[in-house]
């Protein structure tokens, strides 16, 4: 795996040696179709205790499903963060469909956050899509993302996945077991934040869910804080990307 840019605090190499030895974890799961890095890791800051921030594209109407076993494996291999235990783990930011892999906040406050990204596993075809939908970020940030060098080499480390995936499709329990994980997840999510985890923008939160999109940082995200930042300055233009999302 390639260095990032700004690499000079050690820590770095720290954190992306930590995640390259759980990427065969990660690509057990059926239905990922990208993994992109985030977070201080990314802009060349990450601290000792900082954990490893992921952004997870998946296929299309199979996201919570990919979601729950990506949730199982990590917490099974105890590579998933946890209230105490955080240092050098696992933490999901968003889930995306690779239908229309569209990042929440398209404003200036988000693109400052998203210009980082690094693509760390996925195909060619995959991570350029993705790049391709949020060319918005450009309207803002100069994008400072580089490809890191694919670490999976054999595609024998992702044969789990591709044999999972291709049982729960022609069994037809794929789409079953999305339609459960939806809504138990969902219901899950409504209890633990006691809210309609819908009801997004407000003050102290930053969640999104849609059955394409799931942006949850609680009880206040680094996005949120930001943002009232911004608001709290006299020069504040709350420019704002209103392209479409495609319907899906």
């Amino acid at each position: 795996m390639n260095s990032v840019n700004k690499n000079s605090n050690p820590e770095v190499k720290v954190k992306l040696a930590e995640l390259k030895k759980f990427l065969p974890v990660l690509l057990m799961a059926p239905y990922t179709r990208a993994l992109f890095l985030a977070g201080s890791t990314t802009t060349g800051d990450p601290r000792p205790e900082s954990d490893l921030d992921l952004i997870i594209v998946s296929q299309n109407n199979r996201l919570w499903l990919n979601r729950f076993f990506l949730e199982a494996l990590t917490r099974i291999f105890k590579i998933r963060r946890t209230k105490n235990n955080f240092k050098n783990k696992i933490c999901f930011n968003i889930f995306l469909s690779n239908y229309e892999p569209l990042l929440p906040h398209r404003d200036a406050v988000g693109a400052g956050f998203y210009k980082n990204l690094k693509p760390i596993w996925g195909s060619e075809k995959e991570i350029e899509n993705f790049w391709q939908t949020n060319s918005w970020i450009k309207k803002f940030e100069k994008l400072e993302s580089s490809f890191l060098e694919n670490p999976i080499s054999n595609k024998d480390q992702v044969f789990i996945k591709t044999i999972a995936e291709k049982i729960l499709d022609y069994s037809g329990l794929g789409l079953l077991l999305e339609k459960i994980s939806y809504h138990g997840q969902l219901g899950y999510l409504n209890h633990r934040l006691n809210r309609t985890v819908t009801d997004v923008n407000s003050k102290n939160f930053d969640f999104n869910v849609t059955p394409n999109l799931i942006a949850y940082h609680f009880p206040v995200s680094n996005y949120a804080l930001e943002l009232q930042k911004h608001k709290e300055k006299a020069d504040f233009n709350p420019a704002v990307d209103n392209t479409p999302q495609k319907s899906l």
